[in-house]
């Protein structure tokens, strides 16, 4: 089960919202949560406020079962026990799926640093000069050493091997086409969105876009792939287009 984490903004809490949201985690240690993702679709959303005003902004959030406000003691107490008979009405292998929606995305934010590429190029060994040597570069047609095109492709795929669709994906298929180039110091934004999916007997096959962005809003390059998600792991809700 994904327990999404947000903490409302603009006022003094009267507790140590951040302690106790530890104490509920290490209560819970078998679900899993997300803190910065607020375009995930969560089964909860835990929007954790400083004062019974409960003022945070919510409407943004998606959640497969309910999004609740937590204010005091008495409201994590009453989601322990939503929680606790939840977990008995569900059988347990139900519970460990990833639920996926069709049209969902997820999204990723990094700056990648020259020590990223020194890293990547040795790494891989792909130490071609294009990538660390500004003479080079420049010779080449660019304006300094470019980011490895791999790199970037290895974000995109972390980012569906740990968000959307999640641990346990098996690639099948992969297609990028890199659009405009990418230097030290640029910030990508990623974003993938689950398209569309085809059921077998013991598992989907499901379609996902993928686009990263810069720091301009620009394209940089754009993704198509084929995941194999075994029932084992996920639950497709919906019907497929």
């Amino acid at each position: 089960m994904i327990i999404g984490i947000k903490y409302c903004g603009g006022c003094n809490p009267f507790y140590n919202r951040a302690k106790r949201v530890e104490k509920f985690r290490k209560d819970n240690p078998e679900l899993e949560y997300v803190n910065s993702a607020e375009d995930m679709v969560c089964d909860y959303w835990l929007v954790v406020c400083g004062c019974s005003r409960r003022c945070a902004d919510i409407k943004n959030l998606n959640a497969h079962k309910k999004v609740v406000l937590l204010w005091d003691e008495e409201s994590f107490q009453s989601l322990q026990g939503e929680l606790r008979a939840s977990g008995k009405e569900e059988p347990e292998k139900a519970r460990e799926k990833r639920i996926l929606s069709l049209c969902e995305e997820a999204s990723m934010k990094r700056t990648i640093s020259r020590e990223d590429a020194e890293c990547f190029a040795r790494l891989t060994g792909d130490e071609s000069k294009l990538h660390l040597d500004e003479q080079t570069a420049l010779k080449a047609g660019f304006e300094r050493p470019l980011v490895h095109g791999m790199l970037l492709d290895s974000l995109v795929s972390a980012l569906m091997g740990t968000r959307l669709p999640g641990s346990g994906t098996v690639y099948v298929e992969h297609n990028t086409r890199f659009i405009r180039p990418v230097y030290w110091g640029d910030t990508v934004e990623i974003t993938v969105r689950f398209v569309s999916f085809e059921e077998e007997d013991d598992h989907y096959m499901g379609l996902f876009y993928g686009t990263c962005k810069n720091q301009l809003g620009q394209r940089i390059l754009s993704v198509s792939s084929r995941q194999k998600m075994m029932k084992t792991l996920f639950i497709v809700a919906g019907e497929k287009e």
